[in-house]
């Protein structure tokens, strides 16, 4: 067998977890080769390149952006992948069980075993207008998003770690809101958002009726009202308690809808983020599920890979 192994070396676990990888692998007398990732190059060359050199799995030690350039590459030469999460969020991860680089490294040593369970997980696109009038087609796994979510990931530190997620999220509650047009209907909008991950921030599930090997998405407008900022914290105060009951829905602010498709189109340049990467601004976008279909190792027990 042959294992390819992607590195994204930003983060001090990333190399304990590739030296206990190295180690599983050759004491199994099996055969490996390592890459790593650059900012210029986050992930889809490696990806080729272990392609080229004939793994027949690949072990991804990194975040969900290096998953997300990864990702359209492994998918069309038919090559699963297991994640070892070891980025700042590991969105993606979580939502199969894996929360720790222990829980990925456990992981291998059961696929190495023959005790894991595979899932298939389409690899959503999208494709917007940008600020400068181009068209980019983009791929992402688990989020996607424009206006204020996407403001939060801008305004986020990476030095902090997932506290600079929560930093940019707090500089995100009070942005103004967005006149959009989504799918025909207009509407004044904080955000627009689809995913396929119930829990894009943390524990708290935001999207109840996402799954990532859904053939739908699920997307939510955030819908607040006009007002001061004593209005708009009890606006986030509601939303937050309706997530912690396990019923966002049910919040008049919190609007879902599930398709394969939406199109979203904006009154002005909105910050875009996919998979918790800041991609610039952009005037429209469509939101798809996509026709490519990753293939996943899993923990045998995990249920996120059932429909």
């Amino acid at each position: 067998m042959r294992i390819g192994i992607i590195v994204n070396p930003v983060h001090a676990r990333t190399h304990r977890a590739h030296h206990r990888l190295v180690g599983l692998l050759t004491a199994l007398d099996i055969r490996y080769r390592t890459t790593s990732t650059t900012p210029e190059a986050p992930g889809s060359r490696q990806a080729q390149d272990l392609v080229d050199w004939g793994a027949e799995a690949v072990v991804l030690l990194g975040g969900d952006g290096t998953l997300r350039s990864a990702a359209p590459v492994l998918a069309t030469a038919g090559v699963p992948v297991l994640v070892v999460p070891t980025g700042t969020a590991n969105v993606f991860s979580r939502g199969f069980g894996l929360h720790t680089a222990r829980s990925g490294l456990a992981l291998c040593e059961d696929f190495l075993h023959g005790a894991v369970s595979q899932a298939g997980v389409p690899i959503s696109v999208a494709e917007f207008l940008d600020a400068s009038g181009a068209v980019r087609h983009e791929h992402f796994l688990s989020l996607a998003g424009i206006g204020g979510d996407a403001r939060a990931v801008a305004a986020h530190d990476r030095a902090w770690g997932l506290l600079g997620y929560a930093r940019g999220a707090l500089l995100a509650l009070f942005a103004p809101q967005l006149t959009a047009r989504i799918d025909g209907e207009e509407l004044e909008v904080w955000s627009v958002m689809a995913a396929k991950t119930r829990r894009p921030a943390g524990p708290v599930p935001v999207f109840p009726g996402a799954e990532a090997v859904s053939e739908d998405l699920e997307f939510l407008a955030v819908v607040l009202g006009p007002g001061a900022a004593a209005r708009r914290l009890g606006e986030w105060v509601g939303i937050g308690a309706a997530c912690l009951r396990g019923h966002p829905e049910r919040d008049p602010a919190m609007r879902y809808w599930t398709a394969r498709r939406s199109t979203i189109t904006v009154s002005e340049p909105a910050p875009i983020e996919l998979d918790g990467d800041h991609l610039g601004e952009a005037v429209a976008v469509e939101i798809d599920t996509g026709e490519l279909m990753l293939d996943v190792i899993v923990p045998a027990e995990s249920r996120s890979h059932r429909r």
